[in-house]
């Protein structure tokens, strides 16, 4: 099949473009017919679609905007609005530009014949496999908006988290920067005009004294390289957290930490827990909801771990016993699982350890915050108190020799 870029004026009488597949430039003129669209034109493209500097200028839907699709759109399957009619609907009430585009762009997929999980996975970067493959076995069970539910509530719980882990990074953040800002001042612009006043009784000078001045000297003569190898270091470590998986790297040193090795161990229990609860409470089979759910899971020795539970489970082992071979998840969350697959309630039980876990890593977050705001001032104040008593100690000193 061949990628078409299309213009066409949709059921609300606006003009849209878009792109999709088709076999010929006249079937995707028929599909946009069938959707309700009157087409304009079609033109073959290298699946890449142009955009307008305006549109690149518009940023794509954020994560939080495809949640709030994705919960709209469960209210009005809910309501028994035919899923063609929902997404149509929320095109007029949309006002967001990309996101606009793509709720058309499923529109016409689905029209032209397409299941609502094929639409979605042509979109892969706002609707992860977990996603689509939640929504297509749904799709099959007649249950579409209950899974819709499921994965609106996932993705705010999710977001949720997410904002309290950045609000917890957010004050050691600014301690640390308000810190050096400080430092680099004072080197700057405050220790030179002690600097000059001293200088002729630099052999009076206490050791620490003397450090300080000459800190300030180097400082000042290498301020452009210092600049240049901040700006090289963060680049780099945006580089590697693009290039490897979810920064492997910076999680593997995080997992040694005893603070931040709490969290992360926390976090790979709510996502596993969670994850699988909702894939086998709408009907994924557990091999295929262990391999999405490997796919997401922030530790790589985890991700390693899971491949081989999915091994042990396709040869018949019961969950809870693959799981019992391996460490990365607490001893006690294997044996509810255990009692939830006896009792023919694995979704339920996976849904409970994820809530108790979930208020666990709330409680790490604000004691990670606890411990560490205090100690970075703490640090911060023993810093900028070393270097006034150093210079302050040598005034007093050299006022005393004159005197």
């Amino acid at each position: 099949m061949a990628n078409f870029e299309y213009r066409a004026i949709n059921p609300a009488g606006k003009l849209v473009a878009g792109a999709m597949e088709g076999v010929s430039r006249a079937e995707v003129l028929a599909e946009l017919d069938r959707a309700g669209f009157t087409p304009i034109s079609a033109e073959a493209s290298d699946g890449k679609p142009r955009r307008s500097w305006r549109e690149q200028l518009t940023p794509e839907p954020s994560a939080e905007h495809v949640t709030g699709f994705t919960l709209d759109l469960a209210m009005l399957l809910k309501g028994g609005v035919p899923l063609n009619e929902a997404l149509l609907i929320l095109t007029q009430m949309e006002s967001r530009r990309w996101l606009v585009k793509l709720i058309e762009a499923l529109h016409v997929e689905i029209s032209g014949g397409k299941s609502f999980s094929q639409a979605l996975s042509q979109h892969p970067r706002m609707f992860p496999p977990v996603y689509v493959q939640t929504v297509a076995v749904a799709e099959q069970a007649g249950r579409l908006e209950e899974a819709l539910s499921d994965i609106a509530q996932e993705r705010q719980r999710n977001e949720r988290l997410k904002r309290s882990f950045v609000s917890a990074v957010a004050y050691p953040a600014f301690l640390v920067i308000a810190a050096l800002g400080v430092m680099s001042f004072v080197l700057l612009f405050v220790i030179p005009q002690f600097e000059g006043a001293l200088q002729g009784f630099r052999s009076k000078l206490s050791p620490s004294t003397t450090f300080v001045f000459d800190l300030s000297k180097s400082f000042r003569e290498n301020i452009n390289l210092i600049v240049l190898s901040v700006a090289g270091a963060l680049g780099l470590v945006l580089a590697v957290s693009r290039l490897t998986r979810g920064g492997n790297l910076f999680v593997r040193a995080f997992a040694r930490l005893p603070l931040t090795g709490t969290l992360l161990r926390h976090e790979l229990t709510v996502t596993f827990c969670r994850t699988l609860s909702i894939l086998l409470s709408n009907g994924v089979p557990i091999t295929n909801a262990l391999r999405l759910i490997r796919d997401i899971v922030r530790v790589p020795s985890a991700a390693a771990e899971i491949d081989t539970a999915i091994a042990d489970v396709r040869q018949g082992a019961r969950l809870s016993d693959a799981l019992s071979k391996r460490a990365f998840l607490p001893a006690h969350v294997t044996q509810m699982l255990r009692v939830g697959e006896e009792s023919g309630r694995l979704a339920d039980s996976a849904s409970r350890i994820a809530g108790f876990y979930e208020a666990k890593l709330e409680a790490s977050l604000k004691r990670l915050v606890a411990v560490i705001g205090p100690v970075l001032m703490i640090g911060v104040a023993l810093l900028v108190a070393w270097l006034i008593v150093s210079v302050m100690t040598a005034l007093t000193s050299i006022n005393d020799l004159l005197v």
